[in-house]
């Protein structure tokens, strides 16, 4: 008796570890706790997220004007546009019959004081057979500044096999002339393919290729962005995600985006992550028509973060994060985030 019980609970014990690989190296079908993004699930579910952000330092160079023009001198801003200063996002998804989920997200975006977003998300899942997952999408943004936008896709999901699988979507963003601030009219076509391969039990590569197809008033541009996850599970119930992000468009913007992520197991139910990225670019100090806001000519970022991830109950997850980001534009910066996920 002694013995069977020795035998199930190494049994149990190898089934744990397994599951943790699983989960670390980002095993398609398993449930796990999250560390960053939901994955596509079919499952009812509630999302609450809280984010603020505050700056350490944000300075511009003080000009040297020697003699006044004909033109009053105005004073780039710093490329922060994608950083909100305070975000809240609430997201619910649904589950329509046995094979379709209906997911509905909001997130208010407090950017600056002259520039606040509503984003409004419909998204409808459905099981097409039993490897593919179809989805379209829907949105709607509001801004501050008299403008709204939208952006309809599609795409799909397949799980070819138990060690392969390939993702795909394409996206249509429109806004029309109202949207002076950020250059009027325009309308980009977007394309992306993600291929996930598991290599071994506890390694998985990811690559993933975006094309952008741009047209407007202030600005017209097609780009191309490549990128490469290499997920590595230890023995000590860690797993080290490394990736490299490589994007060009014919603005003759370059960049490249080292980082590293690091998910370890304290216990079965919490997961600490940490993360860096180092960014990099060339540019000739263009811009995408948004007033004031210029794409700088060796920009250079860090950002840090780390994660404290915890399953309070079997249908409740709790994390909170903590993010630092620095760039030779003279700007710091800190934001601090607590989300929920309830599955019900």
């Amino acid at each position: 008796m002694f013995q069977a019980k020795q035998i199930h609970k190494t049994y149990l014990s190898n089934l744990k570890s397994l599951l943790m690989v699983f989960c670390l190296i980002g095993f398609p079908g398993i449930v796990c706790a999250q560390l960053y993004e939901d994955p596509v699930e079919m499952k009812n579910k509630l999302k609450v997220e809280l984010q603020y952000a505050d700056y350490g330092e944000y300075e511009y160079p003080e000009p040297i004007v020697f003699q006044y023009g004909s033109t009053p001198y105005q004073q780039n801003q710093p490329y922060i546009a994608n950083f909100p200063e305070k975000r809240v996002l609430l997201k619910i998804t649904r589950l329509v019959g046995s094979e379709a989920a209906l997911g509905l997200k909001y997130q208010f975006s407090d950017m600056r004081e002259d520039a606040k977003q509503h984003f409004t998300e419909l998204r409808l899942t459905r099981s097409l057979n039993e490897s593919v997952v179809g989805l379209v999408t829907g949105q709607f943004i509001y801004d501050s500044r008299k403008y709204g936008a939208y952006q309809w896709g599609i795409g799909a999901l397949w799980d070819i096999n138990a060690a392969n699988s390939l993702q795909g979507d394409v996206q249509y963003y429109y806004r029309g002339k109202n949207a002076e601030p950020v250059g009027g009219k325009l309308g980009v076509l977007n394309l992306r393919l993600k291929y996930r391969r598991v290599l071994t039990l506890s390694t998985a590569l990811i690559t993933e290729y975006s094309h952008y197809n741009a047209k407007g008033d202030a600005t017209t541009f097609n780009s191309h962005g490549v990128t490469v996850w290499l997920s590595q599970y230890l023995p000590t119930n860690t797993a080290i995600h490394l990736n490299m992000r490589y994007y060009t468009n014919s603005l003759g913007i370059s960049s490249l985006a080292p980082g590293i992520e690091i998910a370890q197991y304290l216990d079965w139910a919490t997961v600490l992550g940490l993360k860096y990225r180092y960014y990099r670019n060339k540019s000739n100090n263009v811009s995408f028509g948004e007033q004031a806001i210029i794409i700088p000519d060796g920009l250079r970022s860090n950002s840090f973060s780390i994660q404290l991830s915890r399953e309070m109950t079997p249908e409740f997850l709790l994390y909170g994060r903590y993010r630092y980001y620095s760039s030779n534009l003279s700007v710091k910066m800190n934001t601090y985030m607590l989300g929920g996920v309830y599955s019900f």
